[in-house]
């Protein structure tokens, strides 16, 4: 079984509870793993598409994933290419959220696993800065529109998705042709609060950084969570700001040209 639909992105923006709503309808089947990852690296790619369809097990009739890192071309220039050449009908939903915000996220989360050591000041500074590429969505968009069709791409703005959860998971189960049974239990959570992000533990970093095993990982996160300390959201100063809102503004009126969109409570 291949995906009828895959969650593309944006990383930080609210994939993993989509994923989750989504895993409980009785007629979708979820990846093994929430990101497979397939299309970005060459190393996962060449295990061929064998592989990646024995990760779609289930009951129900149609397959996804959602893997955040489909959307940062700058890092992973074939995903859009490598995808097409397999699921060329494939329904794609990309998670939006305030650009700003996005980044903020973004930078705490690499700097929670010790990915990150600078200040945001400094990260964003940097010239093609990861987390303002990620954010830069009509960018990232632009390589799925040289093969997939509009109609095949739906939209989902992230803080529509955590206000009014039911509604969003309506128009997406429109979107796939399919009716919404995805389980109320499930709709009426919130996952991956920002504001319980604590940073890992050194312990925790040293055996992520010794295995590429995901499941090792997770449990190595899980047993050493009480040793993890919160962490403070970077406040930005108004250069940051200044720098952010001109590194993303082109590209916010694209995507509003585009979408016909508004995002009027965006800070861009």
């Amino acid at each position: 079984m291949l995906p009828y639909f895959i969650i593309i992105g944006a990383m930080k923006s609210g994939t993993s509870s989509l994923h989750k709503y989504l895993a409980s309808h009785p007629d979708l089947v979820a990846a093994r793993m929430k990101e497979t990852d397939f299309f970005s690296t060459d190393s996962t790619y060449s295990k061929g598409k064998d592989w990646y369809e024995k990760l779609f097990k289930g009951t129900g009739t149609h397959a996804f994933e959602a893997s955040p890192n489909y959307t940062k071309r700058h890092l992973f220039p074939n995903v859009s290419k490598r995808m097409h050449s397999l699921v060329p009908k494939a329904k794609l939903i990309f998670i939006l959220r305030d650009p700003i915000e996005r980044s903020v996220s973004h930078y705490v989360h690499n700097y929670s696993y010790g990915r990150e050591m600078r200040t945001f000041s400094e990260a964003v500074r940097e010239s093609d800065s990861n987390y303002i590429l990620t954010s830069r969505y009509f960018f990232q968009l632009q390589a799925f529109l040289e093969y997939y069709p509009p109609e095949q791409l739906f939209l989902v703005q992230a803080e529509r998705l955590r206000e009014s959860t039911v509604e969003v998971v309506d128009e997406i189960c429109n979107f796939l042709c399919i009716p919404n049974e995805c389980a109320p239990s499930v709709l009426d959570k919130k996952f991956h609060k920002s504001s319980s992000k604590k940073a890992a533990s050194s312990l925790e970093r040293w055996i992520v950084k010794k295995t590429d095993n995901r499941k090792l990982a997770s449990i190595a996160s899980k047993l050493t969570s009480p040793l993890n300390q919160p962490i403070k959201k970077p406040e930005l100063i108004a250069n940051d700001i200044e720098l952010l809102q001109s590194k993303l503004s082109d590209d916010m009126a694209a995507l509003r040209n585009f979408s016909g969109c508004e995002f009027a409570d965006w800070s861009v």
